[in-house]
């Protein structure tokens, strides 16, 4: 779809903004709003409950629609209000059309006179978007965002971008919808190909048996069902102590540095050779062949390391070593995607806040074990089923990415009337 430029243009006097429509305003945001920090909750009369004295929303997160309702020190804002994020996401811009008690850590614009605050929170997103990208922004304080320039045209000019806008970005949105859906599809499916596989063999003929364990049901008679335990040579967690991480040489890896894609070497903390040496002494230096599983935070995350490289680990990780001589790392650590493992380790859980798995429960966790021939049929199988639905995931995140540029492109084109879609019809 392409929409043709407006007649004339002058200069918007605003380097990043350049030519602007003849006919639009320049102005200061803080010429249109009047921009203050949101209220505080007053934490002794806090509620996660809407009351009927405080029936409003505090909005804390300008990215999160979730509302919690209390009595704070700042009440009732006005609607047609904008809502900037100061800290944490800074660069997100909200349009309110309904009143709320307050915003936590967040800007509030409410505008002086006329004007579509719906136009205007499309726009800042635009101009403070593009201050993020060019220096090194940490907090948007009310004196950063006050002498930020917007352009805009007339009210009914500014009604029929945001018409437009409104009718693009859903569409937009919707397709993104489908992509994501199609995700957690595929991360399904991922799950199901490797539960069966690990549960009943590739063989659709082989005799079964029960196997005792109801949420197991039957696997096929010559497997061995019991503790995983009883397959490993070692089964611990790694430091428990602060390393020192100044002038670090050696990598320190914690749960927040193993993803899907394997260890991050190049992100992760790094520790003194003094501290290293200690921990190497105290086990928590994983070898090759190891699995890293981990119990804090984010539950269950995996990676099997494929050589030896010198680094050691944080207790968020606990460091499994199977019995080379019967179990194959690779079937262990897809045993440990399965629903089966998945099911038993959440059970086991504990913590709201920071949950966690001991190593003591991760001991009573079972696992079905083939012979190691089969163990190693259903690891190729397994490593070819699920690179062909990674590929589909991949693709579909890479359809995500483009479609989010294409949004932020058509509204910053809109905005800033480098387009004009006056006549565009609406669909």
């Amino acid at each position: 779809m392409s929409f043709p430029r407006y007649e004339s243009y002058k200069d918007s006097g605003v380097e990043w903004l350049g030519e602007v429509p003849e006919h639009w305003e320049i102005a200061s945001l803080s010429r249109l709003f009047s921009i203050k920090a949101g209220g505080d909750v007053k934490t002794e009369f806090f509620s996660e409950f809407q009351t009927e004295n405080h029936p409003y929303p505090i909005y804390t997160n300008a990215n999160n629609e979730n509302a919690v309702y209390g009595y704070t020190s700042k009440c009732n804002y006005s609607p047609n209000t904008i809502t900037v994020s100061g800290r944490g996401e800074v660069g997100f811009a909200v349009y309110r059309d309904h009143p709320y008690d307050a915003i936590i850590r967040l800007l509030v614009l409410s505008p002086f006179g006329t004007g579509n605050c719906k136009f205007f929170s499309y726009f800042i997103n635009v101009v403070i978007n593009f201050s993020v990208q060019s220096s090194a922004i940490g907090q948007l304080s009310t004196q950063q965002i006050s002498p930020y320039k917007v352009a805009f045209p007339s009210f009914e000019e500014q009604q029929s971008i945001t018409n437009f806008l409104d009718c693009e970005t859903v569409k937009i949105d919707a397709l993104i919808a489908e992509q994501q859906r199609l995700i957690e599809l595929l991360k399904e499916k991922r799950q199901s190909v490797i539960s069966h596989a690990v549960t009943k063999g590739l063989n659709p003929n082989a005799p079964m048996k029960d196997s005792g364990i109801e949420c197991l049901g039957k696997v096929p008679e010559h497997w061995e069902v019991c503790a995983i335990k009883r397959m490993t040579l070692l089964i611990t967690d790694g430091a428990h102590i602060s390393p020192e991480t100044g002038g670090g040489v050696y990598d320190f890896i914690s749960t927040k540095d193993i993803s899907d894609k394997g260890i991050d070497f190049e992100g992760c903390l790094k520790t003194t050779s003094s501290s290293y040496e200690y921990l190497v002494r105290t086990g928590c230096q994983p070898i090759c062949g190891d699995i890293l599983f981990s119990k804090d935070g984010t539950i269950g995350r995996t990676v099997v390391i494929k050589e030896q490289r010198d680094f050691v680990v944080a207790s968020s990780l606990i460091i499994i070593r199977p019995d080379s001589d019967i179990l194959d790392s690779s079937y262990f650590n897809y045993l440990c995607q399965s629903s089966i493992v998945v099911q038993q380790v959440e059970g086991f859980v504990k913590g709201a806040g920071l949950p966690r798995l001991s190593i003591q429960n991760l001991l009573k966790v079972f696992g079905v074990f083939p012979s190691f021939v089969e163990q190693h049929s259903i690891v190729t199988f397994l490593d070819n089923e699920t690179a062909k639905l990674d590929t589909l995931t991949t693709e579909a995140k890479t359809a995500i990415t483009l479609l989010q540029e294409r949004r932020t492109a058509l509204i910053s084109a809109t905005v800033t009337g480098k387009i004009d879609v006056r006549g565009a019809g609406l669909s």
